[in-house]
């Protein structure tokens, strides 16, 4: 399942301008979040072509925590599209 990035918590207080979606340092794909555990994802980028994360010699910090209001929708919009 792949989550994009652009449902991002802001803290309380903080600013609220909208920030870019993080674009990929090797080909400037909007990079995705892909869940590899129940609250686990680790962003990569979408484009098949391009090997990041998985071309750099440490991925930890690719490694985020989704929380639930991200995985729900998207989980009830994969299972609406498959009926």
């Amino acid at each position: 399942m792949t989550v994009t990035t652009n449902n991002i918590k802001k803290k309380k207080g903080a600013n609220t301008t909208k920030k870019s979606p993080p674009l990929c340092p090797d080909c400037g794909s909007v990079l995705q979040k892909c869940l590899i555990q129940q609250n686990y994802a680790m962003v990569i980028c979408p484009d098949e072509k391009c090997g990041y994360p998985f071309n750099q010699r440490r991925v930890q910090e690719n490694l985020v925590y989704v929380d639930d209001s991200e995985v729900i929708p998207v989980a009830k919009q994969r299972l609406s599209d498959r009926e």
